[in-house]
């Protein structure tokens, strides 16, 4: 019989090329290395302290350290993952505050809340890095930033019309400050988007 070019990948039946073997154990440790990473990742995730089911004591207390912490940190990146949680703390006091009618205190947090916000922005722009290609600080602002959009529309929507203006305003910044980021980060897209 004339051998054909399909040949050599005939196998009798129960066996399998040596190939396939290799290709599939591959194939399968690959799978186990990326489940790996995923469930990283969730419990990663899932350690993150979530301020909003804190007590406000407790609350309070790490409030005074962060602030502590802020002032012995003088590396950008670090920095700014202070002011990052800072400014979560500040968001869980003002839904404190909304949630009490306490509409002065609610004032005041917005206002420490911009401080911190655009404490962080600052010390990033500042820091000489280049977003696109050094993206540590600035990719995390603008996450937290993300989700800070949201917890504060939360926020908003405890308030009747006329104490919602402040949260508002705040949106709005805290979304332009975001929007100024994403510009940062992503350059090339920026362009390709305008040029449209």
């Amino acid at each position: 019989m004339e051998a054909t070019m399909f040949d050599h990948f005939k196998c009798d039946k129960g066996s399998r090329p040596s190939r396939s073997v290799s290709t599939r154990t591959r194939f399968n440790v690959t799978r186990l290395l990326a489940l790996g990473f995923v469930l990283i990742g969730l419990a990663s995730c899932g350690a993150r302290t979530n301020v909003f089911s804190e007590p406000r004591d407790e609350r309070l207390r790490r409030f005074e350290r962060e602030q502590a912490q802020l002032l012995r940190t003088t590396n950008p990146v670090g920095r700014t993952k202070v002011y990052i949680r800072i400014s979560e703390l500040l968001i869980s006091f003002m839904g404190d505050s909304a949630r009490a009618g306490d509409f002065e205190q609610m004032d005041e947090h917005v206002e420490e809340y911009r401080v911190a916000v655009t404490g962080a922005r600052d010390t990033m722009v500042n820091s000489g890095r280049d977003p696109a290609r050094r993206s540590a600080g600035f990719r995390e602002l603008e996450i937290a930033l993300r989700q800070h959009v949201r917890q504060l529309d939360d926020i908003g929507s405890l308030l009747t019309f006329d104490y919602r203006q402040p949260i508002e305003e705040l949106i709005t910044e805290v979304t332009e400050i975001r929007d100024g980021l994403i510009k940062a980060l992503f350059p090339g897209q920026n362009a390709t988007s305008t040029s449209k």
